[in-house]
């Protein structure tokens, strides 16, 4: 992908983002809708991926093991391209369409640093595509309430680099309120600026068989400290129905 085509990736989601943020204030969406929606503008870059935050809604990137605070390559290539010449500077007269491709325009990225980027982009999506399918797919294993996907053999699958936990939540009379059900694991419990990745899973480990059929979202309760499953149209939340839920921690500097 050229560099438009990435700077554009974080300009369409700066503008989501001020579009939520302005319907938040107006009241028009509730903070729940707002964290829901918020979540959903990660931006995979050069490998890493990146979100915004807070209520200026920074950059933040994820180096593994937690969010840092920074600014997008992308926006930084951007300030190290601007014209260095003075403003009152005259410039130069017209150039010749073969003038203007010559030694003073703009030089064409050599095709081979091109193939070599996307070959690499495309191995990290691979790889991270074949982690989040293979703890997806909901194995037969004994899963308990909140904790990370075992195998048959019961040894703990490793957690990729991009992901902080996965797990299977079910819903139970002890944690439904409600259209919500409520999470209880240590990466998400008084973290409300976790990210949550949810998918429904109808049939986890061959067992349950419970149908939500109703769109999700999730939202923190700052009075539980607890993030919840809630079904957006407000319907009850079926006990037995399943989750799969990926983690990534929140940013140092957000919580």
């Amino acid at each position: 992908m050229d560099f438009r085509g990435r700077e554009e990736k974080f300009r369409e989601a700066d503008r989501r983002y001020a579009e939520l943020k302005r319907q938040l204030d107006a009241g028009s969406i509730s903070t729940e809708e707002f964290e829901a929606e918020r979540q959903r503008l990660m931006v995979l870059d050069e490998g890493r991926w990146w979100n915004k935050f807070g209520e200026t809604g920074d950059w933040h990137y994820h180096d593994g093991n937690t969010w840092v605070r920074d600014t997008p390559p992308v926006y930084q290539e951007e300030v190290t391209t601007e014209p260095t010449s003075p403003p009152a500077q005259t410039l130069p007269p017209p150039r010749s369409k073969g003038a203007e491709n010559g030694e003073n325009g703009r030089q064409r990225m050599p095709p081979w640093i091109l193939v070599a980027w996307l070959g690499g982009i495309s191995l990290v999506g691979i790889v991270l595509g074949w982690t989040l399918v293979s703890y997806l797919q909901g194995e037969p294993a004994p899963i308990e309430q909140g904790e990370p996907i075992q195998s048959e053999q019961g040894e703990q699958k490793p957690v990729g680099a991009a992901l902080d936990a996965v797990f299977i939540h079910r819903a139970t009379p002890e944690n439904i309120s409600g259209h919500n059900t409520y999470l209880d694991n240590s990466l998400t419990n008084n973290n409300p600026n976790a990210i949550l990745y949810v998918t429904q899973n109808w049939n986890p480990g061959g067992s349950g068989d419970t149908y939500n059929d109703h769109p999700i979202g999730v939202w923190y309760n700052q009075d539980t400290q607890r993030w919840a499953i809630f079904n957006q149209d407000r319907e009850a939340m079926p006990d037995g129905a399943a989750f799969n839920v990926a983690v990534l921690e929140e940013p140092t500097e957000a919580r």
